[in-house]
């Protein structure tokens, strides 16, 4: 496990170091502000730097470490979650466009909770509610991002 952190987190630095390259070419200032390469240079440096902690912490650990004999995929109930945050994430990536953003992040976000674990009755359709409502709320009328309406007009 040693060996492929290491690995990882080097490719992870590198391709960290040609986006902050290519970002640097890109104009990061204009007359309005920041410009097209401003949050691509900053997250490539913000991610390489991160990169780089990773690698040093990894290359510091004893071979022999607990933390270096991890293992690869989880197994039992954090197996059956992650299966169920990245079926959910494809269905609710299919479903966006069809049953709009409010409706689709509303189911997105109860199945979660379940699926992550939260069995408090009361919390979940608040959350679901404001996760959908609300984000749709904030980004399509405070921030002017139009997102998807769907097929119902919700």
């Amino acid at each position: 496990m040693r060996r492929g952190w290491q690995v990882t987190s080097l490719i992870m630095l590198l391709i960290c170091i040609v986006t902050g390259w290519e970002a640097h070419n890109l104009a990061l200032f204009d007359r309005l502000g920041p410009g097209p390469g401003f949050f691509p240079f900053w997250l490539a440096i913000l991610g390489g730097g991160l990169c780089a902690v990773i690698l040093v912490q990894v290359s510091m650990t004893p071979a022999g470490s607990a933390e270096g004999d991890a293992t690869l995929l989880p197994s039992g109930q954090a197996a059956w979650a992650a299966a169920a945050i990245l079926v959910t994430t494809g269905v609710t990536a299919a479903l966006l466009d069809f049953l709009g953003f409010r409706i689709t992040i509303t189911l997105f976000a109860a199945v979660l909770l379940v699926a992550l674990g939260d069995r408090r009755w009361w919390l979940i359709p608040i959350f679901s509610l404001i996760a959908g409502f609300g984000l749709f709320h904030l980004f399509n009328n405070w921030l002017d991002v139009l997102l998807p309406v769907g097929v119902f007009g919700i």
